[in-house]
């Protein structure tokens, strides 16, 4: 490989593994904060979690319980995304990637979110357990795993969104903002408290809000096939980052709570992707 592919590695994986530690710790604190304001508006009762049923306080206790190792485990990580490449170094931050996976699968049924952190946190614990066996970190193996399944998520996600006539005509974006600007107005923090529900009275019948929401939609499904091709390796990597922080940035505004673990965690494996691409490896 390269001397500028030795360089970007150098640098994706300490990005990598601390986008993993920013998601598990963000998925730790906000299921803290969920707990309590359970427990200060219902101090006796449970939650109803869509598709899994009503859990009382006992089943609370163990989510508190697995938030708070979740956060902790996050702390751990972190600092060995810098310390010195060692099997010592390479131990610790395979032992922290075994028990986030414990704690994210004890969450229950696998959604979009655990599922991105789950790929990251193995393609990590690949690199780390490689380190463990040979010392050194592998040349290529963790990118090219990496492009595999970032250039998989983001074609898939983009390619869906193209062939849906109701994404592309803008009427999801539109039914997200109606749906998340009732949310806010009704007292839901995850969300962004514009535009008012007033506003919408205006804004819904006019013509240029639609269109600009028809261009948003057309740009999101062409930004996610272009990143997913620079996952791959067709497009420069520096060129894939550029547009990839702004993008989950922008990505974050749909519930700027709740969605910076599944976009800090694809984020990272798209730094990995892009260190040793898939296509340009295979080439090399």
């Amino acid at each position: 490989m390269t001397v500028a592919h030795t360089l970007a590695a150098s640098v994706a994986f300490p990005a990598a593994v601390s986008c993993l530690a920013l998601a598990l710790a963000w998925e730790g604190g906000m299921a803290l904060l969920d707990d309590r304001a359970i427990h200060r508006s219902y101090p006796r009762a449970g939650i109803y979690h869509l598709g899994r049923g009503w859990a009382g306080p006992d089943a609370l206790s163990a989510q508190r319980r697995r938030a708070i190792a979740k956060s902790a485990t996050a702390a751990a990580l972190l600092p060995t995304a810098f310390l010195p490449a060692s099997r010592w170094t390479a131990a610790a931050a395979l032992l922290c990637c075994g028990l986030a996976c414990v704690w994210i699968l004890g969450d229950g049924s696998p959604r979009y979110t655990s599922i991105c952190l789950l790929v990251l946190l193995a393609v990590i614990a690949l690199n780390q357990a490689t380190v463990i066996a040979l010392g050194s970190p592998p040349t290529a193996l963790t990118g090219v795993i990496a492009s595999f399944f970032a250039t998989q998520m983001y074609l898939v996600a983009g390619i869906r969104k193209i062939r849906s006539p109701h994404f592309m005509s803008g009427g999801v974006l539109v039914d997200n903002i109606v749906y998340n600007a009732w949310q806010a107005a009704a007292g839901n923090r995850d969300f962004l408290p514009v535009p008012h529900p007033h506003r919408l009275t205006v804004l819904l019948p006019a013509p240029a809000f639609r269109t600009a929401c028809r261009a948003a939609a057309v740009a999101t499904a062409g930004v996610e096939v272009t990143l997913g091709l620079g996952a791959l390796g067709l497009i420069p990597a520096t060129a894939t980052v550029l547009l990839a922080v702004p993008t989950h940035l922008a990505f974050t505004a749909i519930s700027p709570r709740r969605i910076v673990p599944f976009s800090t965690a694809l984020l990272g494996l798209l730094l990995l992707a892009t260190s040793h691409p898939l296509l340009t490896t295979m080439s090399g």
